[in-house]
């Protein structure tokens, strides 16, 4: 998965075209703990 950022707080997330449903989930919930980690962070 290519994670870009783009225009300032904003992050594009760019899956591959073929994705197996474990990789995305996978990614979905690395990506869930990234923003509860930073939310308490800033909270």
């Amino acid at each position: 998965m290519l994670a870009k950022d783009a225009h300032g707080a904003t992050n594009r997330l760019a899956p591959p075209l073929t994705i197996e449903r474990a990789e995305l989930d996978l990614a979905l919930d690395t990506l869930a703990a990234v923003l509860r980690r930073r939310r308490a962070e800033v909270s």
